[in-house]
């Protein structure tokens, strides 16, 4: 398509999600961020930097949606990438490795990751390696008398021996590692010995081998179990620097774990762990909790994402030291399986959020990965050992394992991403994966044997993007709704990724095909989530017409974007501005497709605590809060407010451009407006709130509301979330501190609507916007929590401007907007719960 360029002057252009499966493209991300600084593409055909365009939004209060917008909206995937997204970003174990799993020789050597270069030693298991100068020699023994592990077909699960020659002192093993040092100096170390030395001391040092902490115990020819905590003299002075997508300082300190003796002879070490001292429930990462209350996090998905398809849910209960080690083949790295079902539900309970249990399909492996299984009565068992009663004899294995009662989980689905040939026990056939096959067992058999042990839980299925869908020809969701029946079936899991498209000598190719740049690229693929939810509603109609009108739901339960670009251009991923509004432009699309969509989340807990995977250019590393997340917060903050929202007609005209056909996920779209919006009001007909964003990134939009007569002259909170740089076009800045957000604002006013019921407002290239209308009572109703992250420090003090008319004041917010507050109104601290 060639370019048609629109009233105010901007051309357009297009991005796909390319054919990049989900692993090869998180797997290369950190390589394509590389590029994401300022750059001017050729062939610009677009409104010059700092021109203002114009747009209209009307507001329609009566044309309300018959269901409420669910506070749903607002989940998050908790997939276990790689080695350390949940250890330590959710689950507080600062050791990888903690029960010395040994990988095959056949697999990778490095795939399992760790902070710093670490040399594989030729016995002790990765990442563990010899105390610098260490005189003595190391046996990995497996021979049954280990104190942990599980049972661990490939590979080896067993235990190191160092024995050390007389007139050597401090030798032993260690391991590098990074603490939250910002947070608490005190750790809680666990850890099993025996041997024929005396003492072992176990220690804290610099990388450099000086001693912040250590306590010696007593060893003896039996396992004995220590679990001492280790207070660190002081911090070790050395930040560590990285990043998933830039050098950044980051809050933690870069230490080594070291176990060592000054005897004569040898000893065994085991089952260690170490964790933070302020960890939640002496588990949780405070970090993490803190930061799903603050987002106002309401649901939980897990364990996956690419990791269902190959988790046995047995291989994560029961007592730590009997749990069994797993190479993670969707993601690499090693999974030591501490966080399972019960601790997965009790992060549930310490954050208030709602738990989604995902099954995997994958009844036919291989002989190598038999233990990996799963059939529906696997499946069935899982729902008893989490729901039965202590009765039942799931239940009552639940019970041995210290919780009596049932969990209860209500939201379960079968199935991750299984039209996909990444995944493991995937099908091209919609009907194989709906009813079975003569190789395979169908969904059907799999929610009827978990409804036969509760018939009270929802179960929904794997369906497909529906563009990606149809530009592969398989009529993949529309087979699901036929073949399924509503008893069967309660709704489709959906996920919707932004790749941009295949290769960045693509992307060249597509911008001379449009003369476009490389910001017209990025806009079309930000612009592509208001495509999305007529999808979505296409879906629901589908739905409706097999019979599926009762209760049934979407859940796009994976949102991301992470889009090839070309080289050295910028990237308008989730850790931009442009990729936060992008995310708000999602948002928009399951507010107004309310009456469908009624659960989403966006991919990973709201911090990105570590990369899926080691690069060259950027180590595994903590990341600071992106502003999708604070855009997530901005939204949800509405719903803590005490009211029933209901999706509110919106109708938005003014400058747009053309979406040109990109591929898989962006179809041929003209006029599509730059700026994106939703509305909701309560069942009350009262408070209004009303969700904009401006996908231009080049220029600021002059943005004219029209919110109806009745609205004239009340009072509105409006908060901008708006770019830091004034750069034009937009750069796609990445965070850089962890003080305080660095490429993201706010700015907090109130208003007065205008006499004709209007209100007008800019907003600048790729920010987001909310406004709360008040209730008549005649002074403004506030929301008050602006969403945006305030630094580590947990300081924000951004004051509500006032610029409302004589006589107006503050007043019925929930929240100051100066610090975050609990539920109740408490000023909240590290670590606490909602």
């Amino acid at each position: 398509m060639s370019p048609n360029p629109t009233a105010d002057g901007s051309g357009d252009n297009d991005s796909d999600g390319g054919g990049l499966s989900r692993r090869e493209v998180l797997a290369t991300q950190s390589m394509l961020v590389a590029g994401s600084t300022v750059g001017f593409g050729a062939g610009i055909a677009s409104a010059e930097p700092r021109e203002t365009i114009e747009n209209r939004v009307s507001v329609d209060p009566h044309d309300k949606s018959e269901e409420p917008v669910p506070d749903t909206l607002f989940g998050r995937l908790n997939e276990h990438y790689g080695d350390a997204t949940i250890y330590p970003g959710v689950y507080s174990l600062h050791v990888m490795n903690p029960t010395f799993w040994r990988v095959p020789d056949y697999w990778f050597s490095d795939e399992i990751d760790a902070f710093y270069e670490v040399e594989r030693h030729e016995t002790l298991p990765f990442p563990w390696e010899p105390v610098d100068g260490s005189r003595a020699s190391f046996d990995l023994r497996s021979d049954g008398e280990r104190v942990a592990g599980g049972d661990s077909p490939h590979g080896t699960t067993g235990y190191p021996r160092i024995a050390v020659d007389e007139g050597t002192d401090g030798a032993g093993i260690k391991q590098r590692i990074v603490l939250p040092d910002n947070r608490t100096l005190g750790y809680d170390l666990g850890f099993s010995v025996r041997g024929d030395v005396d003492t072992v001391t176990a220690s804290l040092t610099t990388l450099e081998g000086d001693v912040l902490a250590s306590t010696a115990v007593d060893v003896s020819g039996e396992w004995t179990r220590y679990e001492p905590t280790l207070e660190l003299d002081e911090k070790s002075g050395d930040e560590y620097v990285g990043g998933a997508v830039a050098d950044v300082e980051t809050p933690y300190g870069r230490y080594a774990l070291e176990f060592t003796t000054d005897g004569t002879g040898h000893f065994d070490i085991d089952f260690v762990e170490l964790a933070a001292d302020d960890a939640v429930n002496g588990k949780f990462n405070p970090y993490t909790v803190d930061l799903l209350a603050e987002q106002h996090g309401t649901w939980l998905k897990w364990p996956g994402g690419n990791v269902t398809s190959q988790y046995n849910w047995r291989d994560g209960i029961g007592p730590l030291e009997e749990r069994t080690p797993r190479f993670n083949h969707a993601w690499q790295g090693m999974q030591p399986n501490f966080f399972g079902t019960a601790e997965y539900l009790e992060l549930c309970e310490v954050a208030d959020l709602t738990p989604e249990i995902t099954i995997g399909w994958w009844d036919n492996p291989d002989d190598w990965a038999e233990e990996r299984q799963i059939l529906p009565e696997d499946a069935a068992d899982w729902v008893e050992y989490v729901n039965g009663s202590s009765d039942t004899e799931m239940g009552a294995l639940r019970a041995e394992h210290g919780r009596a009662d049932p969990w209860n989980v209500e939201h379960w689905g079968v199935g991750n991403e299984v039209w996909g040939d990444w995944q493991f026990g995937h099908t091209s056939d919609a009907s194989e994966y709906a009813t079975g096959s003569e190789e395979r067992i169908g969904f059907d058999e799999y929610a009827a044997a978990m409804r036969e042990v509760d018939d009270s839980i929802t179960i929904i299925a794997s369906g497909w993007d529906p563009a990606e869908a149809e530009h592969n020809d398989n009529p993949w969701n529309e087979t699901l709704l036929d073949e399924l029946s509503p008893e069967q079936l309660d709704g489709l899991n959906i996920h919707r990724y932004q790749w941009g498209l295949d290769s960045a000598e693509d992307v060249e190719a597509w911008k001379d095909d449009h003369d476009a740049d490389d910001w017209d690229y990025s806009e079309v693929i930000v612009m592509a989530a208001t495509q999305l939810g007529e999808q979505l509603g296409e879906l629901g109609d589908l739905a409706d017409e097999y019979g599926h009108e009762d209760d049934f739901y979407v859940n796009l339960s994976e949102i991301g974007i992470f889009p090839t670009v070309a080289e050295g251009a910028p990237y308008p991923g989730p850790e931009t501005m442009p990729g936060a509004s992008y995310v708000a432009g999602v948002l928009n699309a399951c507010i107004r497709e309310t009456d469908t969509v009624k659960w989403a989340a966006q991919t990973w807990v709201p911090i990105k605590s570590w990369v899926p995977v080691k690069t060259d250019d950027h180590p595994p590393d903590p990341n600071p809060l992106r502003p999708d997340g604070s855009v997530t917060g901005l939204y949800s903050a509405v719903f803590e407010y005490d009211a029933e929202w209901h999706a509110v007609d919106v109708e938005t005209t003014g400058a747009s451009r053309d979406l040109p056909d990109t591929g898989e996920r962006i179809n041929p779209m003209a006029d599509v407006p730059y700026v994106d919006a939703a509305a909701m009001q309560n069942r009350r007909g009262e408070e209004l709130a009303l969700f904009l964003t401006n996908r231009n990134l080049r220029a600021r939009s002059e943005v004219t509301i029209e919110l109806g007569e009745w609205y004239a002259d009340k009072s509105v909170e409006i908060v901008r979330l708006e770019p830091a740089a004034d750069e034009r076009p937009l750069p796609h800045e990445t965070p850089t501190s962890w003080d305080e957000p660095t490429n993201h604002a706010v700015e907090h006013t109130i208003e007065d609507v205008d006499g004709d019921g209007t209100v007008t407002l800019e907003l600048e290239p790729a920010s987001i916007a909310r406004l709360f209308v008040d209730n008549d009572r005649g002074r403004a109703d506030i929301i008050g929590d602006n969403g945006v992250w305030p630094g580590l420090d947990g300081e924000e003090n951004i004051p509500i401007r006032n610029n409302s008319g004589p006589g107006r004041t503050n007043g019925y917010g929930k929240k100051n907007g100066n610090k975050k507050k609990d539920r109740n109104g408490n000023e909240k601290k590290r670590g606490q719960s909602k």
